[in-house]
């Protein structure tokens, strides 16, 4: 389904070789998912780029709105 060698795709799963960007996507449409999925439990600073993420977020509210979502945190 993805128009790779068995052989290749065994010696990714093993950890013997790198998967290409191309084969990744090509996994990702054959298994109808995402290659975030695919990499999530591999990725080492997942809290990290959450945190990146959710400031990231709020830069473009202002202070009264960032006060409510402060509040919105301390509540939960």
């Amino acid at each position: 389904m993805v128009n790779c060698n068995p052989s290749h795709i065994s010696n990714v799963e093993n950890a013997h070789t790198k998967v290409s960007l191309i084969v990744l996507l090509s996994i990702a449409n054959a298994l109808d998912t995402t290659i975030d999925y695919l990499l999530a439990n591999q990725y080492k600073k997942s809290k990290t780029a959450l945190d990146s993420a959710i400031l990231k977020s709020l830069e473009k509210f202002d202070n009264e709105k960032k006060e409510r979502i402060l509040k919105m945190i301390e509540l939960m």
